[in-house]
């Protein structure tokens, strides 16, 4: 580290659970173990995954240990290793990196307590870090990890299925424009639906799309279904959540699936109709990037950080709307959580200017 005096850091954590626990303060500069790495944070951006954790969304499927620093991805300068080859070679890189993975199974109720990535300094695990070039900014690899990952793993998930179209809601969020990329590259149609005009025009011009839907349209229901009667669209990938999303899925073909990852409406899915969901055969699971991780092993996780490596500047160059500091977080979270199809919000720990 720079300063070997220094032993307490800036950062944000939560008391306990619930949104009025969320902590500005200090806490001690955690310590490489083998294997790991300690990085001088740089910018770690704002995702709902955070936004979900800091309001106490995340409490019946994961054991945080209080304090808890909040932040699941990150970019900076590696400081210090803990030992082994990886962390080693590691050491004074530039890096991109996601929160130490602690848990070997999600629901398991071990503990989390490793600091994440909203404080001046964090440790992770050499692997979970990707050296980047010294021309890609930190703020762009600040979000190098978890959209990305999310998008690889739902773009597989479909994939697999074999599956020819899909509908993406919430389509103009960094995330879908993320996936619209990779499922041009695999000639996968996207049936786009989104809450605005501008943002119909907005994935038409930028992407090519044919299928971009306004939900908030009279006739949207109408129209929706002739396009995923037409072609044969059998899956849905849905961030959003609420009425809506049940009557886009009853309108689907037999045997679809509704995909949900997100929860952006704060809405309980309905407007399922019991009969349809028993007589079409439809499926509802649920996804999340963690998981799906987990079922990876250290090769397979090494090749999806090499591929997205490869993808970075051409497929997952995120949008930037604003930066704050790590003392602002309960503003930058209520901007964030008002604009999130204007792009990224990123922290910086060490000031804006930097």
């Amino acid at each position: 580290m720079e300063d070997k005096e220094e032993t307490k850091m800036d950062c944000v954590y939560l008391r306990g659970p619930g949104p009025d626990e969320v902590e500005f303060g200090q806490l001690d500069i955690p310590k490489p173990g083998p294997g790991q790495v300690l990085i001088k944070v740089e910018a770690t951006p704002i995702n709902q995954s955070e936004l979900c954790c800091m309001r106490g969304e995340y409490d019946d499927i994961m054991n945080l240990g209080y304090p808890f620093v909040v932040g699941w991805e990150g970019a900076g300068t590696v400081v210090a290793s803990g030992g082994g080859l990886q962390a080693w070679f590691l050491q004074g890189k530039r890096v991109s990196f996601t929160r130490c993975d602690e848990a070997p199974e999600l629901g398991n109720y071990s503990e989390i307590k490793i600091p994440g990535t909203y404080a001046k300094y964090a440790i992770t695990n050499a692997y979970q870090c990707v050296p980047i070039d010294d021309d890609m900014p930190f703020d762009q690899a600040a979000t190098f990890f978890v959209n990305p990952l999310s998008a690889i793993g739902m773009v597989e998930e479909i994939t697999n299925d074999k599956a020819t179209s899909v509908v993406l809601t919430a389509a103009h969020s960094q995330i879908c424009q993320m996936m619209i990329r990779l499922f041009k590259d695999a000639n996968i149609t996207v049936v786009a639906v989104v809450r605005k005009d501008e943002q119909v025009e907005s994935l038409k011009e930028r992407y090519g799309l044919e299928h971009v839907f306004n939900f908030n349209n009279e006739d949207f229901l109408e129209k929706y279904k002739e396009v995923v009667q037409e072609l044969n669209c059998k899956h849905i990938l849905d961030s959003v959540s609420g009425e809506i999303v049940g009557q886009m899925t009853t309108k689907m073909p037999k045997d679809s699936k509704l995909i949900v990852y997100g929860y952006l409406s704060k809405k309980n899915i309905s407007g399922i109709d019991p009969y349809k969901l028993i007589g079409n055969r439809l499926v509802v699971k649920g996804w999340f990037v963690q998981t799906w991780m987990e079922s990876k092993n250290l090769l397979k996780i090494i090749l999806i950080i090499r591929k997205m490596k490869q993808l970075a500047k051409d497929h997952f160059a995120s949008d930037i709307q604003a930066k704050y500091e790590l003392k602002d977080i309960k503003e930058a979270m209520e901007v964030f959580e008002k604009n999130q199809s204007k792009g990224r919000i990123i922290l910086k720990p060490w000031g804006l200017e930097n």
